[in-house]
């Protein structure tokens, strides 16, 4: 068990030092709970690496974090 939680750990901290805080909130919105631990739950089964898992919630949910970031400068 403690290892899931370490790998949705690490998938969370890529997250937010790839594209930021603002985009793992949204990842971690309860609208897009279901979605997330699905994602997880089968790349921790497939042993996928966690920038690749990240990477898939991500795409997964459309978000466009680059676009958000360029809004802001």
């Amino acid at each position: 068990m403690s290892s899931v939680i370490d790998f949705t750990s690490e998938v969370f901290a890529f997250i937010e030092t790839t594209y930021g805080k603002g985009c793992l909130r949204s990842v971690k919105a309860k609208k897009n709970q279901e979605t997330v631990d699905r994602i997880l739950e089968d790349s921790k089964s497939k042993e996928y690496s966690t920038d690749r898992t990240a990477n898939k919630i991500v795409a997964m949910l459309r978000l466009n974090p680059w676009k958000r970031k360029n809004i802001r400068n």
